[in-house]
């Protein structure tokens, strides 16, 4: 076909294909090859496919199953059956019990070794080309106090950019943390001279999400004689910190509360658990304060998911087509963890067939692409 059809052609043409099957055709000719594997094909082929993959992202389940306990992948459409996709291998083995998963953005996974042990090892992995990178080490090492990581994409540079913010023990009483920033361009870690937030961001607190060009945590800062927490935000292209008011209710929580965040579509949410109820908040309209709604609230003792043998140990997170919710639940007979789907309006439920180790479980939006096929392991 490219003795007959000029190159451009051939590009558009490829361009439109899925992962899959640009992955075969680069064992087509050289030239197929070189096309391909080269950074503005990438990002041509990205960029051509993010409109087309919001409005039906997967979405990245990593579960451990009880019996034997090992750390499973599997990629879902956010449909109503919630239908496997593909199930990626890991390529890589963590030295804790599992990897935890720091965030995703354009194809690209940071998974972290830190989940009881800090061992300072980070690898990106794209499961969509079964290709991974394992990161040089940060320079301030892992006997600092506790370290928080945000992932994402700098796009007036094309980088992928990971901040750390690191609360030394020997500062534990001062909130401002040190910054460090990895390049994946440059390939190598550098300290953020610009003023850091003096704001907490405890362990537990420590998710995160990229949208909009920032990566986001729910942090905490004690103003006189009472705590306030905000949504801090870091501007990947910018390298700049901002605030973000969240609803009252989780504003003047306890910064000892588990409050992770999470996508909800172009915008972000708050999930909050407090004695027996779960709530989810959504900002409607991002940056836009007024806008934050209460989404979900499920009560221990009122839904139908708690029969006395169940009890809901976290929300995964929000689906984008059908307004559900995913949720991990306990089953105290048979001491195993299950996936369900919360439909709030019919406070219906829909078992899902993924067993799990109660706890361990995460979900997150995911998009096939093509980056780092372009680089060396």
């Amino acid at each position: 076909m490219s003795e007959y059809l000029p190159p451009e052609i051939i590009t558009q043409i490829l361009l439109r294909l899925p992962i899959k099957s640009l992955l075969q055709c680069t064992s087509i000719c050289k030239s197929w090859n070189s096309l391909i594997k080269h950074t503005r094909f990438i990002n041509s082929h990205l960029n051509l496919n993010l409109d087309k993959t919001s409005n039906s992202p997967l979405l990245l389940l990593r579960h451990c199953p009880k019996d034997p306990t090992r750390e499973l992948y599997s990629l879902h459409l956010d449909n109503g059956s919630f239908q496997e996709h593909s199930k990626p291998e890991l390529p890589v083995q963590s030295l804790n019990e599992c990897f935890r998963i720091v965030g995703s953005c354009n194809g690209l996974i940071l998974l972290s070794d830190d989940y009881f042990t800090d061992y300072n090892m980070f690898v990106l992995w794209n499961p969509s080309i079964r290709k991974f990178i394992t990161l040089a080490k940060p320079h301030v090492p892992k006997s600092s106090h506790h370290s928080v990581y945000g992932f994402g994409f700098d796009s007036k540079k094309n980088d992928y950019k990971i901040v750390r913010l690191v609360y030394l023990r020997q500062n534990e009483g001062q909130a401002c943390p040190k910054i460090e920033l990895y390049s994946l361009n440059s390939g190598s870690w550098k300290s953020i001279t610009s003023a850091a937030p003096c704001y907490q961001i405890a362990k537990n607190f420590r998710a995160q999400v990229f949208v909009n060009g920032a990566v986001h945590w729910v942090a905490s800062c004690k103003k006189g004689n009472c705590f306030r927490n905000v949504v801090l935000s870091f501007d990947m292209s910018n390298e700049t910190f901002q605030e973000i008011e969240l609803p009252e209710d989780l504003a003047c929580e306890l910064p000892t509360k588990y409050m992770p965040i999470s996508a909800a579509g172009k915008s972000i949410c708050v999930k909050h658990f407090d004695q027996n109820r779960h709530t989810m908040w959504v900002m409607r309209e991002y940056g836009v304060v007024e806008s934050w709604e209460k989404q979900v609230s499920v009560d221990v003792h009122v839904t139908p998911i708690f029969t006395p043998n169940f009890r809901v140990l976290q929300v995964l997170g929000c689906r984008k087509n059908n307004g559900e919710f995913l949720l991990e639940r306990y089953d105290h007979g048979r001491k195993i963890g299950e996936l369900v789907s919360h439909d709030p309006k019919k406070n219906t439920n829909e078992f899902l067939g993924i067993h799990t180790d109660p706890g361990y479980s995460c979900i997150v939006y995911y998009m096939e692409s093509l980056v780092l096929l372009d680089k060396t392991s």
